[in-house]
C-alpha cells in the first residue's frame, strides 16, 4: 500500500474512533471480556490459543491491529502480559481509557502492522489478530514477516477473521455476487468525505504469504456463524433473527463464516 493509502486509513480510524467507542458502549461487553474471553474470540481461535499456548499466565502476547481491543482485554484477563498495537492513535487512546477502568496493565503501541517497527525481535510467545484486521492490509507477506520477527522461536500466531468465501457477495440475504472471489482490491470507500482502502484476500493469499514468511502452519479451521449477529451488523450483542443461521433462508450461511488458523515460528 502506498503511504497515502495507509495515511488515509489511519485518518479514517482516528476520525471514526469516537463513534465506534459509542457503539461499543451500547452493549458494554468490553467490561466482561476479562471474565468471558469468548466474547472477544469467535471461530476456533480461543480453542487454538489454548492448544498452542496452554496457560497464558505470564506469557507475552501481542495483538496486532487491535481495533476495539476486546481481544487485548480478554488475553490480559487470562493472565498474559499484553502489548496492543494499532495504526490509529485514537483507537488506542480509547482502549487505554477502558483498560484503566478495568484495572488492566496493557502496553499500547501505535505502529503499522506491516513492520511492527517499535517492537523488539523474538519478544512474544503469542501474536494474535482478530476479525476486521486483514481487510486493511495490502501486503500480507510483510505482515507475516513482521509477526515472525517479533515471535520467540517456537512462539505461535493465531488469527481469526471473516472467511474469504464471504467477501464476494452483496450484503443481502439473496445470493448476488458483487465481485469475483479473486478480485482482491484495493476497494475504495468513502465515508463523510474520508477515503479508505480495503483488501479482500483469498485463502491462498493468506496461507501462502504465511508460509513464505517462514512460519509453519499448524492448524486451519473453517466454521459457520453460531450467532445471527454475524449477519446483522457490527455489534457483539446477541443476534435477533436465528433464521439467518439457516442456509435455506440465508444461502450464505451454507458457506464458512470464519477462518481461523494457527502457525508457529520454527
Amino acid at each position: 500500500m502506498t503511504d497515502h493509502m495507509r495515511q488515509a486509513n489511519r485518518r479514517h480510524w482516528d476520525a471514526a474512533s469516537e463513534g465506534w467507542e459509542g457503539l461499543r458502549d451500547q452493549d458494554q461487553l468490553w467490561r466482561v471480556c476479562i471474565e468471558e474471553p469468548s466474547v472477544a474470540f469467535v471461530g476456533d481461535a480461543l480453542q487454538m490459543i489454548g492448544e498452542c499456548c496452554g496457560d497464558l499466565g505470564g506469557q507475552r502476547v501481542c495483538v496486532v491491529g487491535s481495533g476495539d481491543n476486546y481481544a487485548a482485554f480478554a488475553l490480559a484477563g487470562m493472565g498474559a502480559r499484553v502489548t496492543s498495537t494499532d495504526i490509529s492513535t485514537r483507537q488506542l487512546q480509547a482502549a487505554a481509557r477502558r483498560a484503566a477502568i478495568l484495572g488492566l496493565d496493557i502496553e499500547f503501541v501505535r505502529c503499522d502492522a506491516v513492520g511492527l517497527d517499535p517492537l523488539a525481535d523474538s519478544a512474544y510467545d503469542l501474536v494474535c489478530s482478530t476479525n476486521g484486521f486483514w481487510v486493511w492490509i495490502d501486503e500480507p507477506h510483510r505482515v507475516f514477516c513482521a509477526v515472525s520477527r517479533v515471535l520467540k522461536p517456537g512462539g505461535h500466531y493465531v488469527m481469526y477473521d471473516v472467511h474469504p468465501f464471504q467477501r464476494p457477495w452483496r450484503d443481502q440475504t439473496a445470493i448476488e455476487m458483487v465481485k469475483p472471489y479473486w478480485a482482491t482490491g484495493p476497494f475504495v470507500q468513502a465515508e463523510k468525505g474520508r477515503r479508505t482502502y480495503e483488501f479482500h484476500w483469498t485463502l491462498a493469499d493468506i496461507v501462502n504469504s504465511l508460509l513464505e514468511a517462514g512460519l509453519v502452519l499448524r492448524r486451519v479451521a473453517e466454521s459457520g456463524a453460531k450467532d445471527s449477529r454475524f449477519w446483522e451488523g457490527p455489534t457483539y450483542a446477541p443476534g435477533t433473527d436465528d433464521s439467518l443461521l439457516d442456509w435455506r433462508t440465508n444461502p450464505r450461511a451454507g458457506l464458512p463464516s470464519w477462518l481461523t488458523l494457527a502457525a508457529q515460528r520454527p
